[in-house]
């Protein structure tokens, strides 16, 4: 059961990406500057309770889901997951400012507007530049906005000197990128995990879908230069034993399956961490 919450966490956003926000008449972050110094935050999405802590707004959280990091050590942040909320909880706590995603359920968001609670809806990622701006507007409703300005051109820097670093004679090898095993998904367009595969300057051989789930046949006759495995609650590892059963394939062949740490976290920071981790792989352990 566990490693199934950590696919479908694993899916939703990409599932931003891919969908978008489907709450567009809603109160969304619109750039409107926000005193901090008492400012209390509820954040229902982990994505953005690991942006608000590293604009240096940890204290300033008081509620936030079960999913997100700072609830490990402090339990009695929680008022719900990322799906399910309690609105009582919530109000009781009388924030200034509520942070939520469109998987939140409306009837939830409407008590909370109708108790006087201001909510903001994560925006969508459907690539880096993306998230880059949603940090941007979050940044500005919380007046963060030149730290948030420092954190994206700092993280450009970093991907334009990955980029500069790859190897010319190398580039344009074809990827699946996997990111569940039961069902099998994958990377798709218009998602910023895409992105992985572009900024390494790779071919998606899924470029043509615009659905998550594969079978293991459609992915044999693609035939893959490189299989990157998205760790998710353990079973990367055996699903590398899996797909070496498959002779046939190129990544097979040359032993160029690589498992990562989940890379599902739309935040600016760990995109760059991720893509530097990916560059290498590819690039420079073999």
């Amino acid at each position: 059961m566990r490693y199934f919450k950590v696919f479908v966490f694993a899916l939703i956003a990409l599932l931003f990406s891919a969908c978008g926000n489907k709450k567009n008449d809603s109160t969304n972050t619109n750039g409107t500057s926000t005193t901090t110094h008492k400012l209390k935050i509820v954040s229902l999405v982990p994505s953005i309770t690991k942006e608000i802590v590293r604009l240096g707004l940890k204290d300033n959280i008081i509620g936030a889901t079960s999913y997100c990091d700072i609830s490990k050590d402090n339990p009695e942040l929680i008022v719900g997951s990322a799906l399910e909320v309690n609105e009582e909880k919530i109000i009781l706590l009388k924030p200034d400012i509520v942070f939520a995603s469109t998987l939140v359920k409306d009837k939830s968001i409407a008590i909370l507007k109708k108790n006087g609670i201001r909510v903001e809806y994560a925006g969508k990622y459907t690539s880096f530049d993306e998230i880059c701006r949603n940090f941007e507007k979050l940044a500005t409703v919380l007046n963060r906005k030149n730290k948030a300005l420092q954190i994206i051109s700092k993280a450009k820097l970093k991907i334009d000197s990955l980029e500069q670093n790859i190897p010319d004679n190398k580039v344009g090898e074809s990827i699946f990128f996997q990111l569940g095993a039961n069902p099998i998904a994958t990377v798709i367009p218009n998602t910023f995990m895409n992105d992985f595969i572009s900024f390494s300057k790779c071919k998606n051989i899924f470029q043509d879908l615009d659905k998550l789930i594969v079978s293991r046949e459609s992915v044999v006759l693609r035939n893959p230069d490189i299989i990157i495995i998205s760790l998710m609650g353990g079973v990367g590892a055996q699903e590398k034993e899996n797909w070496e059963k498959y002779k046939s394939i190129n990544a097979v062949k040359n032993d160029r399956i690589f498992t990562v740490n989940s890379a599902s976290t739309p935040t600016v920071k760990d995109f760059v961490d991720n893509l530097e981790i990916i560059i290498k792989k590819i690039y420079f352990e073999n």
